[in-house]
């Protein structure tokens, strides 16, 4: 593997894109209009939200560096193809890129709430970065922790873009917009959750090695199963919920998300119970992941 594909794969630069796409979408197809039609003047321009924004990815590629890190022994097993570290770059240089990652994430991050916000809001940065840590260290490996984390870790990605922005009203739901915005803080958690269990099923044999605490193996597959069943019932509850709700508002928004999340999850559930093999619940985390694209895309039609 040379460099520039080690680099691609370290960061996992697509999944970088996405939480990209994710905030900007959020910004300009939610809390912006919304800021707009309240009469405000956006606190935050173009080019602070690309700073914001870029503060946030390179939080998320810190974060992708250090799992790695501390994941050698897991991945040698599960994924050796991917496997970086020691292969092509030394344990020293990752952790240097770990911290010079994080230090200019929170430096953009620290300009950007001194100047126009609050700095208080720096804790967003600095929590999601020990989050983070503590995942690749310890929470990955305990039992249900490791899940919720990344999922409240998802979350905050659309979360920090309204905080940023002090003419949004985060908790009035009062607002049409602001009722969006959670509705898609609430997706991102709970298809971030199902994902992170299916992962957890995939990766049995590495997770075995590592005396991993995940839910597949303390509890088993079926058990982990059930669980994806569940979460994926409070997924269809809420797109139910949010399209009685704006079906007088958007019937073009309530139509997409039916057609492109709604049936397609039923679809997922059903791979899941016919599901055995590690290659099988790979693909299943794939359609996972464009379900999620599918529903971030839909703020396009907000």
């Amino acid at each position: 593997m040379n460099k520039f594909k080690a680099v691609i794969t370290l960061i996992r630069l697509p999944n970088l894109v996405f939480i990209l796409l994710t905030q900007l979408l959020t910004y300009y197809a939610i809390i912006l209009p919304a800021v707009l039609s309240a009469k405000h003047v956006a606190t935050l321009s173009t080019f602070y939200v690309a700073l914001l924004c870029l503060s946030t990815v390179l939080i998320a590629a810190a974060g992708y560096i250090i799992n790695d890190y501390f994941d050698i022994g897991i991945d040698a097993i599960n994924k050796p193809e991917k496997v970086t570290i020691e292969k092509v770059f030394k344990r020293r240089t990752i952790i240097i890129w770990h911290i010079t990652l994080n230090v200019v994430a929170i430096m953009i991050a620290a300009f950007i709430a001194f100047y126009y916000v609050q700095l208080r809001l720096l804790t967003i940065q600095l929590i999601c970065i020990l989050l983070l840590i503590f995942y690749s260290t310890t929470f990955k490996r305990k039992l249900i922790v490791g899940n919720f984390t990344i999922a409240i870790l998802t979350s905050l990605t659309l979360v920090t873009m309204a905080i940023y922005e002090p003419q949004f009203e985060l908790f009035n739901i009062h607002f049409q917009h602001t009722k969006l915005l959670w509705v898609y803080i609430f997706f991102s958690f709970i298809i971030t959750f199902i994902r992170e269990i299916v992962k957890d099923i995939e990766d049995v044999k590495g997770d075995t090695a590592q005396h991993c605490e995940t839910i597949p193996l303390v509890w088993g597959i079926a058990t982990a199963k059930h669980f994806t069943y569940l979460f994926i019932a409070f997924l269809m509850l809420l797109l139910i919920i949010t399209g009685w709700y704006f079906m007088s508002f958007n019937l073009v928004l309530v139509f997409f998300l039916g057609l492109t999340v709604f049936i397609p999850i039923v679809y997922v559930s059903v791979k899941i119970s016919k599901a055995l093999t590690s290659h099988e619940f790979h693909a299943i985390s794939t359609y996972i992941k464009i379900i999620t694209l599918f529903g971030i895309l839909s703020m396009l039609l907000i």
